[in-house]
Protein backbone atom coordinates (compact mmCIF):
# COMPACT_ATOMS: atom_id res chain seq x y z
CA UNK A 1 0.00 0.00 0.00
CA UNK A 2 1.06 3.54 -0.72
CA UNK A 3 0.44 5.54 2.01
CA UNK A 4 0.04 8.78 -0.10
CA UNK A 5 -2.27 7.12 -1.78
CA UNK A 6 -4.67 7.47 1.23
CA UNK A 7 -5.70 10.48 0.37
CA UNK A 8 -7.83 8.94 -2.51
CA UNK A 9 -9.42 7.00 -0.40
CA UNK A 10 -12.37 6.87 2.47
CA UNK A 11 -13.88 4.54 5.18
CA UNK A 12 -16.27 2.46 3.44
CA UNK A 13 -18.41 2.09 6.65
CA UNK A 14 -18.46 6.10 7.58
CA UNK A 15 -17.05 7.52 4.61
CA UNK A 16 -14.91 9.62 6.06
CA UNK A 17 -11.05 9.94 5.55
CA UNK A 18 -8.57 7.49 5.83
CA UNK A 19 -5.59 8.03 7.94
CA UNK A 20 -2.57 5.77 8.88
CA UNK A 21 -2.59 4.76 12.31
CA UNK A 22 0.11 2.54 13.25
CA UNK A 23 2.93 0.99 11.37
CA UNK A 24 3.91 1.46 7.58
CA UNK A 25 2.35 0.41 4.09
CA UNK A 26 3.76 -3.30 5.01
CA UNK A 27 2.23 -4.13 7.76
CA UNK A 28 0.12 -1.89 9.89
CA UNK A 29 -3.07 -0.76 9.59
CA UNK A 30 -4.91 2.91 9.03
CA UNK A 31 -8.02 4.56 10.92
CA UNK A 32 -10.89 6.50 9.79
CA UNK A 33 -10.71 10.53 10.70
CA UNK A 34 -13.58 9.48 13.64
CA UNK A 35 -11.61 7.31 15.10
CA UNK A 36 -14.46 4.60 14.94
CA UNK A 37 -13.31 2.15 12.45
CA UNK A 38 -9.34 1.00 11.76
CA UNK A 39 -8.20 -1.45 9.08
CA UNK A 40 -5.20 -3.35 8.99
CA UNK A 41 -2.20 -3.00 6.11
CA UNK A 42 -0.69 -6.93 5.43
CA UNK A 43 1.30 -7.76 3.15
CA UNK A 44 1.18 -4.77 1.95
CA UNK A 45 -2.71 -4.78 1.16
CA UNK A 46 -4.70 -2.68 2.87
CA UNK A 47 -7.81 -4.83 3.82
CA UNK A 48 -11.40 -2.83 4.07
CA UNK A 49 -13.42 -6.31 4.09
CA UNK A 50 -14.57 -8.86 6.61
CA UNK A 51 -14.37 -12.71 6.18
CA UNK A 52 -15.21 -13.66 2.51
CA UNK A 53 -18.54 -15.37 1.69
CA UNK A 54 -18.20 -15.76 -1.35
CA UNK A 55 -21.88 -16.31 -3.02
CA UNK A 56 -21.03 -17.99 -6.23
CA UNK A 57 -18.33 -20.82 -7.64
CA UNK A 58 -16.49 -18.45 -9.74
CA UNK A 59 -16.20 -16.00 -6.75
CA UNK A 60 -15.72 -19.02 -4.85
CA UNK A 61 -12.76 -20.23 -6.90
CA UNK A 62 -11.15 -17.05 -6.60
CA UNK A 63 -10.38 -17.33 -3.21
CA UNK A 64 -8.28 -20.81 -3.69
CA UNK A 65 -4.58 -20.05 -3.52
CA UNK A 66 -4.32 -22.18 -6.39
CA UNK A 67 -6.21 -20.12 -8.77
CA UNK A 68 -4.53 -16.92 -7.94
CA UNK A 69 -0.94 -18.94 -8.51
CA UNK A 70 -2.09 -20.30 -11.90
CA UNK A 71 -4.31 -17.49 -13.23
CA UNK A 72 -1.11 -15.52 -14.89
CA UNK A 73 0.89 -18.46 -15.19
CA UNK A 74 -1.46 -20.80 -16.87
CA UNK A 75 -4.63 -18.91 -18.24
CA UNK A 76 -4.42 -15.82 -18.77
CA UNK A 77 -1.89 -15.21 -22.10
CA UNK A 78 -4.30 -17.46 -23.62
CA UNK A 79 -7.53 -16.70 -22.70
CA UNK A 80 -8.71 -13.82 -25.26
CA UNK A 81 -7.07 -15.74 -28.36
CA UNK A 82 -9.09 -18.58 -27.13
CA UNK A 83 -12.48 -16.04 -26.87
CA UNK A 84 -11.98 -14.20 -29.97
CA UNK A 85 -10.51 -17.19 -32.16
CA UNK A 86 -7.15 -14.92 -33.36
CA UNK A 87 -4.20 -14.07 -31.62
CA UNK A 88 -4.93 -11.78 -29.13
CA UNK A 89 -1.99 -11.39 -26.56
CA UNK A 90 -0.84 -9.73 -24.49
CA UNK A 91 0.88 -6.55 -26.63
CA UNK A 92 -2.32 -6.36 -28.56
CA UNK A 93 -4.44 -6.14 -24.75
CA UNK A 94 -1.72 -3.77 -23.64
CA UNK A 95 -2.12 -1.48 -26.57
CA UNK A 96 -5.39 -0.97 -25.83
CA UNK A 97 -5.18 -0.11 -22.22
CA UNK A 98 -2.27 1.97 -22.45
CA UNK A 99 -3.10 4.49 -25.54
CA UNK A 100 -6.93 5.22 -23.24
CA UNK A 101 -5.34 7.92 -21.18
CA UNK A 102 -3.75 11.32 -21.23
CA UNK A 103 0.00 11.85 -19.47
CA UNK A 104 -1.17 13.97 -16.70
CA UNK A 105 -1.30 13.10 -13.24
CA UNK A 106 -4.30 11.54 -11.32
CA UNK A 107 -5.78 8.09 -10.02
CA UNK A 108 -6.24 5.12 -11.88
CA UNK A 109 -8.38 2.73 -10.32
CA UNK A 110 -8.17 -1.41 -11.55
CA UNK A 111 -11.55 -2.93 -10.01
CA UNK A 112 -11.77 -6.58 -9.30
CA UNK A 113 -8.24 -6.46 -10.56
CA UNK A 114 -7.23 -10.51 -10.14
CA UNK A 115 -3.39 -10.24 -10.53
CA UNK A 116 -3.03 -6.78 -11.23
CA UNK A 117 -2.77 -7.02 -14.96
CA UNK A 118 -4.40 -3.57 -16.00
CA UNK A 119 -2.68 -2.04 -12.74
CA UNK A 120 0.43 -2.91 -14.24
CA UNK A 121 -0.08 -1.95 -17.80
CA UNK A 122 -1.05 1.50 -16.40
CA UNK A 123 1.64 2.07 -13.42
CA UNK A 124 4.18 1.19 -16.60
CA UNK A 125 2.65 3.33 -19.11
CA UNK A 126 2.18 6.38 -16.96
CA UNK A 127 4.58 6.40 -13.87
CA UNK A 128 3.15 9.91 -13.35
CA UNK A 129 -0.07 8.60 -12.12
CA UNK A 130 -1.39 6.82 -8.97
CA UNK A 131 -2.49 3.39 -9.47
CA UNK A 132 -5.00 1.43 -7.28
CA UNK A 133 -5.44 -2.12 -7.59
CA UNK A 134 -8.96 -3.42 -5.79
CA UNK A 135 -10.45 -6.92 -5.31
CA UNK A 136 -11.95 -9.08 -3.17
CA UNK A 137 -9.95 -12.12 -3.14
CA UNK A 138 -6.73 -11.93 -0.93
CA UNK A 139 -4.91 -14.47 -2.59
CA UNK A 140 -5.21 -12.37 -5.89
CA UNK A 141 -4.33 -9.56 -4.62
CA UNK A 142 -1.36 -11.10 -2.69
CA UNK A 143 -0.12 -12.65 -5.99
CA UNK A 144 -1.17 -8.98 -7.69
CA UNK A 145 1.65 -7.57 -4.96
CA UNK A 146 4.24 -9.98 -5.61
CA UNK A 147 4.08 -8.82 -9.10
CA UNK A 148 4.05 -4.93 -8.66
CA UNK A 149 7.37 -5.51 -6.70
CA UNK A 150 9.05 -7.98 -9.31
CA UNK A 151 8.58 -5.36 -11.98
CA UNK A 152 9.06 -2.15 -9.36
CA UNK A 153 5.67 -0.66 -10.28
CA UNK A 154 4.55 1.20 -6.63
CA UNK A 155 0.77 -0.02 -7.04
CA UNK A 156 -1.88 0.05 -3.97
CA UNK A 157 -3.74 -2.86 -3.49
CA UNK A 158 -6.59 -3.10 -1.27
CA UNK A 159 -8.87 -5.75 -0.53
CA UNK A 160 -12.94 -3.88 -1.22
CA UNK A 161 -16.03 -4.74 -3.08
CA UNK A 162 -16.89 -2.88 -6.36
CA UNK A 163 -20.47 -2.58 -5.31
CA UNK A 164 -18.84 0.12 -2.01
CA UNK A 165 -15.72 1.39 -3.71
CA UNK A 166 -13.37 3.11 -0.72
CA UNK A 167 -12.45 5.82 -3.23
CA UNK A 168 -13.64 9.30 -2.67
CA UNK A 169 -16.20 10.95 -5.02
CA UNK A 170 -15.06 12.48 -8.18
CA UNK A 171 -10.86 10.95 -7.86
CA UNK A 172 -10.21 8.77 -10.56
CA UNK A 173 -9.61 10.21 -14.07
CA UNK A 174 -9.43 6.45 -15.37
CA UNK A 175 -11.05 3.32 -14.53
CA UNK A 176 -10.13 0.15 -16.18
CA UNK A 177 -11.60 -3.58 -15.69
CA UNK A 178 -10.74 -6.41 -17.84
CA UNK A 179 -12.60 -9.26 -17.81
CA UNK A 180 -14.38 -9.07 -13.87
CA UNK A 181 -17.77 -7.55 -14.86
CA UNK A 182 -18.79 -11.18 -16.40
CA UNK A 183 -18.94 -12.08 -12.46
CA UNK A 184 -20.31 -9.60 -11.06
CA UNK A 185 -24.03 -9.71 -9.99
CA UNK A 186 -24.92 -6.45 -9.07
CA UNK A 187 -23.72 -4.37 -12.59
CA UNK A 188 -26.18 -1.48 -11.79
CA UNK A 189 -24.60 -1.19 -8.33
CA UNK A 190 -20.86 -1.48 -9.63
CA UNK A 191 -21.68 1.53 -12.33
CA UNK A 192 -23.14 3.47 -9.70
CA UNK A 193 -19.52 3.39 -7.96
CA UNK A 194 -17.88 3.75 -10.83
CA UNK A 195 -19.41 6.88 -11.75
CA UNK A 196 -19.59 8.28 -8.37
CA UNK A 197 -15.41 8.32 -8.34
CA UNK A 198 -14.92 9.22 -11.56
CA UNK A 199 -13.90 13.12 -12.37
CA UNK A 200 -15.73 15.01 -14.47
CA UNK A 201 -13.71 13.71 -17.10
CA UNK A 202 -12.80 10.27 -16.60
CA UNK A 203 -12.04 7.62 -19.16
CA UNK A 204 -13.65 3.78 -18.38
CA UNK A 205 -11.84 1.12 -20.42
CA UNK A 206 -13.63 -2.46 -19.89
CA UNK A 207 -12.92 -6.05 -21.53
CA UNK A 208 -16.10 -8.44 -21.19
CA UNK A 209 -16.98 -11.48 -22.58
CA UNK A 210 -20.24 -11.24 -25.04
CA UNK A 211 -23.05 -13.61 -25.85
CA UNK A 212 -22.07 -16.23 -28.12
CA UNK A 213 -23.95 -17.07 -31.39
CA UNK A 214 -23.04 -20.01 -31.90
CA UNK A 215 -24.33 -23.47 -30.58
CA UNK A 216 -21.35 -24.60 -29.12
CA UNK A 217 -20.41 -21.55 -27.73
CA UNK A 218 -24.33 -20.71 -26.15
CA UNK A 219 -23.73 -24.68 -24.65
CA UNK A 220 -20.41 -23.45 -23.00
CA UNK A 221 -21.78 -20.48 -21.89
CA UNK A 222 -25.44 -21.78 -20.48
CA UNK A 223 -23.08 -24.50 -18.52
CA UNK A 224 -20.83 -21.45 -17.00
CA UNK A 225 -23.61 -19.52 -15.88
CA UNK A 226 -24.77 -21.94 -13.46
CA UNK A 227 -21.44 -21.00 -11.70
CA UNK A 228 -21.88 -17.38 -11.31
CA UNK A 229 -20.54 -15.80 -14.98
CA UNK A 230 -22.95 -13.71 -17.07
CA UNK A 231 -22.38 -12.97 -20.78
CA UNK A 232 -23.59 -9.80 -22.41
CA UNK A 233 -25.60 -8.34 -25.36
CA UNK A 234 -23.12 -5.42 -25.89
CA UNK A 235 -26.43 -3.01 -26.41
CA UNK A 236 -27.45 -3.25 -22.73
CA UNK A 237 -24.54 -2.74 -21.48
CA UNK A 238 -23.95 0.87 -23.56
CA UNK A 239 -27.32 1.52 -22.48
CA UNK A 240 -26.23 1.21 -18.62
CA UNK A 241 -23.41 3.40 -18.97
CA UNK A 242 -24.98 6.60 -21.17
CA UNK A 243 -27.79 6.28 -18.56
CA UNK A 244 -24.89 7.12 -16.09
CA UNK A 245 -23.25 9.82 -17.88
CA UNK A 246 -20.87 8.36 -19.85
CA UNK A 247 -20.37 8.89 -23.85
CA UNK A 248 -19.00 5.90 -26.09
CA UNK A 249 -15.57 6.47 -27.81
CA UNK A 250 -15.18 3.15 -28.98
CA UNK A 251 -16.67 0.00 -28.66
CA UNK A 252 -14.80 -3.19 -30.30
CA UNK A 253 -16.01 -6.78 -30.57
CA UNK A 254 -13.35 -9.49 -31.24
CA UNK A 255 -14.69 -13.08 -31.35
CA UNK A 256 -16.62 -12.49 -28.02
CA UNK A 257 -14.44 -10.48 -27.00
CA UNK A 258 -15.65 -7.03 -26.51
CA UNK A 259 -13.38 -4.13 -25.32
CA UNK A 260 -15.71 -0.85 -24.91
CA UNK A 261 -13.65 2.96 -24.17
CA UNK A 262 -16.46 5.24 -22.47
CA UNK A 263 -15.39 8.69 -21.68
CA UNK A 264 -17.12 12.05 -18.94
CA UNK A 265 -17.65 14.88 -20.34
CA UNK A 266 -18.55 17.57 -17.34
CA UNK A 267 -21.01 14.88 -15.99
Amino acid sequence: MQIADLIYLRCPTCHATLRLHIGDGVNGSVRCANNTHTYIIRHGILDLLPRAHPTSMAAWSNEWRLTAWAYERIWRPYALSIFSGTSFGYDREQAIVSESFTPTRGLIVDIACSNGLYARIVAKAYPQKSVIGIDRSMPMLIEAQRRAIAARLPISYIRADARTLPMRSGVAEGIVMGGSLNEMADIPRVFTEISRIATPTSTFVNMALIRATRFFGKTIQSALSHGGITFFQPDAIIAQLTRYGWQIKSSTITGIVWFINATRTGA
